[in-house]
C-alpha cells in the first residue's frame, strides 16, 4: 500500500486582497484546519473558490507538494510558509512526476481522483510580487494538481493519501505540463496525453480541439 503524508489541510474565505498595485477577490490566503471537515464534490466545506480559475467538481481539491518548497525558498519571500500557493493540501512524496491523470486515492472517508495540473495564475505572482513566478513554475513543472471527489466524506488533520488505483494510461501530470507549456506540441504528444480518460471536463475538450 502506497501512502503519502499530508502535512496540512487548508481553507479560506474569499476576501479582497491587495498585493502591490493589484486588488482582487481571492481565497489564496489559506490557513490549516484544526478539526474534522466535510469534503463534498465541490470541495472542503469551509473553503471558498473564485470560479474563473478554481473550484467546481473538476477542481474540487488542490494539492501542492511540500517537496517543492525548497525550490522556492530563497528565491522569494515565503512568508509564513502555510499553503505557499493557496493549495488545499500540502503533501510529501507525491508530485507531478509520479502521479497520473486518473490516479485514485483514499483521503479520510473520501475518495479523490486526479483531473489536471494546476495552471498558475497572476494572483500567485502578485502575492509574492514576482511577475516571473508563473514562467518559473511552468518551466520547472512544479505546478501542483487538482482532484475531483468520487466519494464524499469527512477529512481531518492527520489523514493521509492512500493510493487505491493507478490509471492504466499512465499519463503523468508532468507529461501534461510539458504539452501545455510547449511551444508547438506534436500530434503524437496529444494522442499520448489523450489516452487518459479522467481529465477534467473542461481541459479534455480543449486538448481534443488543439490536436486537430
Amino acid at each position: 500500500m502506497t501512502t503519502y503524508n499530508v502535512r496540512s489541510i487548508h481553507t479560506a474565505k474569499i476576501t479582497e486582497l491587495t498585493f502591490g498595485r493589484k486588488t482582487f477577490p481571492s481565497a489564496l490566503l489559506k490557513q490549516p484546519i484544526e478539526k474534522e471537515m466535510w469534503l463534498s464534490e465541490t470541495g472542503l466545506a469551509e473553503d471558498e473558490q473564485t470560479p474563473e480559475h478554481h473550484g467546481g467538481t473538476e477542481k474540487a481539491l488542490c494539492l501542492y507538494p511540500y517537496d517543492h518548497y525548497s525550490f522556492w525558498d530563497g528565491w522569494m519571500d515565503m512568508q509564513d510558509g502555510s499553503a505557499l500557493f493557496g493549495e488545499n493540501i500540502t503533501t510529501e512524496g507525491i508530485h507531478e512526476r509520479n502521479t497520473h491523470i486518473g490516479d485514485r486515492f483514499e483521503f479520510g472517508e473520501a475518495v479523490i481522483e486526479v483531473t489536471e495540473p494546476r495552471q498558475p495564475c497572476f494572483k500567485i505572482a502578485a502575492k509574492y510580487n514576482k511577475p516571473e513566478l508563473i514562467v518559473r513554475m511552468r518551466e520547472s513543472g512544479f505546478t501542483g494538481f487538482y482532484f475531483r471527489v468520487l466519494k464524499e466524506g469527512y477529512v481531518k488533520p492527520g489523514d493521509q493519501l492512500i493510493l487505491l488505483e493507478r490509471d492504466q494510461a499512465g499519463v503523468t501530470v508532468q507529461e501534461v505540463n510539458e504539452l501545455l507549456f510547449a511551444g508547438s506540441p506534436s500530434r503524437a504528444q496529444y494522442d499520448r496525453i489523450l489516452e487518459a480518460t479522467a481529465f477534467s471536463k473542461t481541459l479534455r475538450p480543449k486538448l481534443i480541439q488543439k490536436r486537430h
